[in-house]
């Protein structure tokens, strides 16, 4: 620009000051309506002048056009190309654009014209985010929280990278230290409490979503919330309170429903639970949720409904994978409910086709090799030999009871029967002992080294501390974690008095009762083919063989076609072998009140049944693949 041009602007700017002064106010103060009103009577009088431009190009942003932003602080740019406000602007409107590489160039720009400018390092960190390149928006968070330690959003920023890098402890340490410096932000203790659900940490992610609740009681998002941290706890029952509070505060809140009908399932109130399901197909026919709840149940007040809902869902060419995979599993159970076997089948199995083709990044595949390789490292290094020349260096507690066996083999109904003594604590599934494992350096599924001793007593020690608390004074606690299995040598070092159940079973029938079900989020590889399963039933099966004959007063079997056929018997050989005392209650199993978080929910809430039992003869001409598997190279069946 010339001297001459130069003055010449400047008059015209000094024409727009006062209005330029006076919508400055107003845009400090949120009135952006008279303040975009102001800016433009500013350019006006002076068509080039850059802070109307500038500012104009920041309230479009804030209004959702930021096309329009570009274009005003891209002209704004071309009279001052030097003013790191600006091009931290621009890069707001990029990114709010869709366009995050331009925005980061434009966040560079900033910090390269004003090195010490902690918001652009903090806003380069957030597209980063957005665009998953959690390692490269470390730096730039931490340069913005050195220049700046109480940028708020730069502490959030640094939250989401470490969560996005799956360092999930040091996310929830950053979500502390951000919430420090505001804790009157309701979503801050909100977030960190979502966090806290994934660390299995329920009771301090309840505490956050109470504070959260606290300082907002009408967020139906944070009851929900709430209702998800407590049915991580098994306390399904005050979930439900708090699901149903979310949707009294926000009637079409859909998640909210779908988490009050899970929470009213998993405490056996199936009529209610059915209702909110009803609801939530009034909210959105469309919605995965109501197909999951037909492929967990089976049944509905309108089968032949549900019927055609359901194959519409699977035949429409823009119902997505997972809308496809839950809606197939459940018009199979459908299907087989109604004695329709054949056409059932050709459902379950298109639906796991499309899990294997769809969910590799949810779950590893099942690596037959790898499995059996395990199991024959297990039987070599966990021998007789081994477990007499032990020392006890375990906790002697009897506390722990361990349900071992495949899925779908009784392990929940044992855990119901147990639970059903008055003491006795069903716990359901817990991960504990995989945790353990894992943290026990050179364990791996071999013996301990004299290393992990110290290491494995104290890990010992804090378990049977934390199921004396969880049990509230029962004299067992039960792990139903049916991969277990893999971990009984571990088990019966660490706790050698613990009592260890497996379930048994038919094969055909564990193996077609995987593949039936929808496991979630693809968990349980193995259970989408029947070989895998076949194969992984034989394994187990020899496996449970091994430690039957090193462990025989430690390891008990309890057959599950034994047990539908004499309940009674079965029941009392099974609370002899816990050291307890008979009570009735163990026969009224599906009456006993608690939170059953199993795929088996709805099948331990009723009466003992024996359709479950050969199963697998409706099957029998599609079951050929399986059943060589179940044979195995040596053709013998286990």
């Amino acid at each position: 620009m010339s001297s001459t041009s130069d003055a010449t602007a400047q008059r015209r700017w000094a024409k727009a000051a006062a209005d330029m002064k006076a919508a400055m106010e107003h845009h400090h103060a949120g009135r952006l309506d008279r303040a975009e009103a102001l800016y433009r009577k500013a350019l006006d009088k002076a068509p080039d002048h850059p802070d109307a431009l500038h500012m104009l190009g920041v309230i479009a942003t804030a209004r959702g056009r930021p096309e329009r932003a570009i274009q005003l602080i891209g002209r704004m740019l071309q009279i001052v190309p030097d003013f790191p406000d600006a091009h931290l602007n621009l890069g707001n409107a990029l990114r709010v654009a869709g366009k995050p590489e331009q925005a980061i160039a434009s966040y560079q720009r900033a910090i390269a014209l004003r090195p010490d400018y902690a918001m652009a390092y903090s806003n380069l960190a957030r597209v980063m985010n957005d665009t998953g390149q959690y390692a490269a928006a470390l730096p730039s968070c931490y340069a913005a929280i050195g220049i700046n330690p109480r940028l708020l959003p730069a502490r959030i920023n640094l939250t989401n990278a470490l969560r996005g890098l799956g360092r999930l402890d040091d996310a929830a340490k950053a979500w502390r230290d951000a919430i420090a410096l505001d804790p009157g932000q309701p979503d801050s203790h909100h977030k960190l409490g979502l966090l806290l659900v994934e660390l299995k940490r329920f009771d301090e992610a309840i505490s956050c979503h109470d504070r959260s609740i606290a300082l907002q009681p009408d967020n139906a998002v944070f009851h929900c919330a709430r209702g998800s941290a407590l049915s991580g706890k098994h306390d399904a029952a005050a979930a439900a309170d708090s699901f149903r509070r979310a949707a009294d505060l926000q009637p079409d809140f859909v998640e909210a429903w779908i988490g009050l009908g899970w929470a009213l399932r998993l405490i056996g109130r199936f009529d209610e639970a059915d209702a909110c399901f009803e609801r939530l197909h009034e909210l959105d026919p469309t919605h995965i949720g109501n197909y999951r709840h037909v492929a967990a149940h089976g049944q509905g007040k309108d089968e032949a409904r549900d019927m055609r809902r359901l194959a519409e869902v699977t035949e429409r060419p823009e119902s997505s994978f997972d809308e496809r995979i839950a809606a197939g599993f459940g018009l199979g159970r459908l299907l087989d409910t109604a004695g329709r076997f054949d056409e059932a089948f050709a459902r379950y199995a298109a639906a796991n086709v499309l899990v294997r083709e769809n969910w590799p990044a949810k779950a590893d595949r099942f690596d037959i090799a790898s499995f059996t390789r395990l199991v024959d490292l297990l039987i070599a290094t966990h021998t007789a030999e081994y477990f007499a020349d032990l020392s006890a260096t375990g906790n002697p507690s009897e506390l722990p009871v361990f349900v071992v066996g495949m899925p779908r083999s009784g392990t929940t109904l044992v855990e119901q029967i147990c639970a059903s003594h008055s003491r006795v604590f069903g716990a359901g599934e817990l991960h504990n002992i995989h945790q353990i494992a894992s943290a026990m350096a050179g364990q791996r599924g071999g013996p301990a080294r004299e290393a992990d001793v110290d290491d494995g007593r104290r890990l010992a020690d804090a378990h049977i501390e934390w199921l004396r608390s969880l049990g509230e004074g029962a004299s067992r606690v039960v792990d139903k974690m049916p991969d277990n299995i893999l971990q009984v040598g571990l088990i019966a070092t660490l706790f050698p008095r613990a009592q260890i159940i497996y379930c048994s079973r038919d094969a055909r029938d564990i193996s077609l009762s995987c593949y039936f079900q929808l496991f979630a989020d693809g968990l349980m590889p193995f259970a989408y083919d029947l070989v895998e399963c076949g194969t992984r039933c034989r394994e187990v099966q020899r496996l449970a063989a091994h430690w039957l004959h090193v462990l025989p007063d430690r390891v008990m079997e309890v057959n599950y076609e034994s047990l539908v056929g004499d309940l009674e018997g079965e029941g009392r050989r099974l609370i002899e072998f816990l050291g307890l005392q008979w009570e009735p209650a163990c026969l009224d199993f599906h009456r006993t009140e608690r939170t059953v978080t199993t795929v088996s929910h709805w099948q331990v809430r009723q009466p003992i049944y024996h359709s479950s039992v050969a199963r697998w003869r409706n099957y029998e001409r599609h079951l050929g693949p399986l059943f060589d598997a179940l044979r195995g190279p040596k053709e013998v069946i286990s």
